[in-house]
């Protein structure tokens, strides 16, 4: 059976591959800078069809579509009356795109990620701002295109921050960098599951992180060398993101006297608010006082126990109380 369409994720995705055609007839040479981000559309979009974790899907989906609007918007801004605002606009989505690895990091691979997270691709998305308010601000499009030559060297929207603001606008592109650091935190303090799960995506992420440093520090030569390397390592990223977000392979869990023993892997894939909603329900809690003890409502409370029920691969029985094996199942590996 085909997993339930997740509307705001395919929205999004639709607005970015449909960016990606325009831009692509409209402004030629940027072929090769859209190939990139409507793969991690493609991926992330297809990515619940292999069982992929929803989360890990929609900031695909959300790095890809957002980076096609943004080249989209730069391409056309020249064309519109207020460039430098449009294209203004065009360098927060495109730091937005980088700054989803972060929350995507911090809770692959099913989330959502700390509140906490945010923070920092908040911080970095305040830097095009400022750019632009100093003096130039740095085009999406490679300045080899004919958009990236029409967008390049934009006047100040109000010459009112020094010239080192804008120069200090490449630092964007450290948030791929900033999400390998988050997610090498992780696997410092995770278990030895967590640590298996994050290997093959922080690889990924590692070389991309790389590419894209490389590519905003070092002058191209003509060679091509530098392009060609991300067309060809860039793409790993979203494809090793969704097979690594997908449920181990075999059977996730074991009847036993027809009630559930879950493994450490499965466990450790629940969130700690999943955690302590279930550890509240091996307390005898019902789920009014849950969301009493936890300061949430009702219906949040029945949102992380279906949750919970789906990561145990607790389907509904007429012969066994999911809720019961659940409880059973927690208390078991934690004895263990």
């Amino acid at each position: 059976m085909l997993p339930r369409l997740d509307l705001g994720a395919t929205a999004l995705g639709v607005a970015g591959l449909t960016a990606a055609v325009w831009t692509a007839f409209s402004a030629p040479g940027a072929e090769q800078a859209l190939t990139v981000p409507a793969l991690f559309v493609v991926v992330g979009l297809l990515g619940p069809v292999w069982s992929a974790a929803r989360f890990t899907c929609r900031l695909t989906v959300a790095v890809g579509a957002l980076h096609s609007l943004a080249l989209a918007l730069s391409a056309l801004a020249p064309t519109l009356p207020g460039t430098a605002w449009w294209h203004t606009a065009s360098q927060l989505l495109f730091v937005a795109g980088f700054g989803c690895l972060v929350p995507l990091a911090a809770g692959y691979p099913d989330g959502p990620a700390a509140s906490r997270w945010w923070i920092v691709p908040g911080a970095f998305c305040l830097v095009p701002v400022l750019a632009a308010l100093s003096d130039r601000t740095p085009a999406v499009l490679a300045s080899g295109s004919a958009a990236g030559e029409a967008t390049a060297g934009f006047g100040p929207i109000a010459a009112v921050l020094p010239m080192w603001v804008a120069d200090a606008a490449v630092i964007v592109f450290a948030l791929p960098a900033v999400a390998v650091a988050v997610a090498v935190t992780r696997m410092v303090r995770g278990g030895r599951e967590l640590r298996g799960r994050l290997t093959l995506p922080l690889a990924a992420l590692a070389a991309f992180a790389v590419l894209v440093l490389a590519g905003s520090l070092i002058p191209p030569d003509g060679s091509g060398l530098a392009t060609a390397l991300f067309l060809v390592a860039a793409p790993l990223l979203p494809v090793a993101l969704v097979a690594g977000s997908r449920p181990v392979a075999g059977p996730s869990a074991l009847q036993i006297g027809g009630l559930v023993h879950a493994s450490d892997l499965q466990l450790s894939t629940l969130t700690p608010r999943e955690r302590e909603v279930l550890d509240l329900m091996a307390q005898g809690h019902s789920n009014p006082a849950i969301g009493r003890q936890l300061h949430i409502s009702v219906s949040a409370v029945e949102k992380h126990v279906t949750a919970i029920f789906g990561k145990l691969d607790l389907r509904p029985e007429p012969e066994r109380h999911r809720r019961v094996a659940a409880v059973v199942a927690y208390l078991r590996a934690v004895r263990d």
